[in-house]
C-alpha cells in the first residue's frame, strides 16, 4: 500500500466527517497511483501497471464523490 493510501485511511478512521474538507487527498492518491503505473510501464511490468491504473480510477471516483458532498 502506498503512503497516500495510508494517510487517507488514517484520516477516514480518525475523523470521518473531515473527508468533505479533504477530498483533495483522494486526487493526490490518484496522481500517485498513476505515477506508479507509468513507472511500472517503463519497467516493463504490465500486470502491476494495470493494477495501479485500476486503483487510480477508484481514487479518482472517490475524489469526485467526496468533492460533491454537501458541506
Amino acid at each position: 500500500m502506498r503512503l497516500a493510501s495510508y494517510l487517507t485511511l488514517l484520516i477516514v478512521f480518525t475523523h470521518p466527517n473531515t473527508m468533505r474538507n479533504t477530498a483533495w487527498l483522494w486526487f493526490v492518491g490518484f496522481a500517485v497511483w498513476v505515477g506508479d503505473g507509468i513507472v511500472s510501464l517503463r519497467l516493463h511490468s504490465p500486470q502491476h501497471a494495470q493494477l495501479a491504473f485500476l486503483v487510480a480510477m477508484v481514487f479518482f471516483a472517490a475524489g469526485l464523490f467526496y468533492r460533491k458532498q454537501k458541506r
